[in-house]
């Protein structure tokens, strides 16, 4: 008997499925979802699918090692590989890996040799939950096992670097202390900061950051602040076909590690000069 063909779903009947699963979400396990325009019914529909099976599962899902989740593999112990052979092997390990939907991210860089390491010493034994939805991925960062504070604090000033000198970057408030100041030590609301970047950007057609380099770092762990300075490029423009102008500048910064979020450092102190 001929196999009957399943009936394509038009764009509206997608949309008012993915309304009724919306609502039925919401139902279930609370909650809201915010349309967004720009994706496609189809996309939506797929994605709140993946949402309702991780959901489910979730609801009974046991714990278990990240080693038995991807299955098991054999794997020598780090002291027994010489560097070559560890290079070799941690590609090997890391492309079994993703081929099982974990992934590794390493942001800053890290000897191969710690990274496997790391891997099959801590990483294989890290608890999650048996969750396995099609397309999903799961993700881990070495940083978030080993935080990395130089990593963190450049993070931050690379943001303080592009709201200052790039026109179409925004202030996002998470990235300045409540009780910033200015170069004098006097307090400095939100408020004033952002009017005076956002005067001088609108002086411009274009403000583009070119580069900076950090000519200064000093740390404090245990004080949770950071003292940085940087040697900052970039160009201005008047209007359109105009020629471009560089100047350089230097910045001043310190940082305060924020007491809720680990790994997140916010500007106590910006002293800079627009050029």
């Amino acid at each position: 008997m001929a196999k009957r063909k399943r009936k394509k779903k038009s764009p509206e009947d997608i949309a008012s499925e993915n309304q009724f699963l919306k609502m039925k979400m919401m139902a279930q396990f609370g909650g809201d979802f915010v349309g967004n325009e720009t994706v496609s019914p189809e996309v939506e529909n797929q994605f709140l699918k993946q949402i309702m099976s991780f959901q489910k599962q979730h609801g009974q899902a046991k714990s278990i090692s990240v080693y038995k989740y991807i299955g098991e593999p054999e794997y020598n112990h780090v002291n027994d590989l010489s560097d070559r052979q560890v290079k070799a092997q941690l590609k090997k390990l890391l492309s079994y890996m993703k081929r099982k939907r974990v992934v590794l991210e390493v942001l800053e860089t890290t000897p191969d040799r710690e990274v496997y390491r790391f891997i099959t010493e801590e990483l294989f034994k890290h608890e999650i939950e048996d969750i396995k939805v099609k397309g999903w991925i799961t993700h881990f960062i070495y940083e978030e096992f080993h935080p990395n504070l130089e990593h963190d604090v450049k993070h931050a000033v690379h943001f303080a670097m592009l709201y200052l000198f790039d026109k179409d970057t925004q202030l996002f408030n998470d990235y300045f202390h409540d009780d910033m100041k200015d170069h004098l030590g006097l307090t400095m609301d939100l408020e004033d900061l952002d009017s005076r970047v956002m005067a001088y950007k609108e002086d411009y057609y274009k403000v583009q950051l070119v580069n900076y380099d950090i000519t200064e770092m000093h740390i404090d762990k245990d004080a949770g602040r950071a003292q940085v300075v940087c040697s900052v490029t970039y160009k201005t423009q008047s209007a359109p076909r105009k020629r471009s102008q560089k100047h350089v500048t230097r910045v001043e910064l310190q940082l305060v590690a924020a007491t809720d979020v680990k790994g997140w450092w916010m500007m106590e102190r910006i002293n800079w000069q627009y050029e």
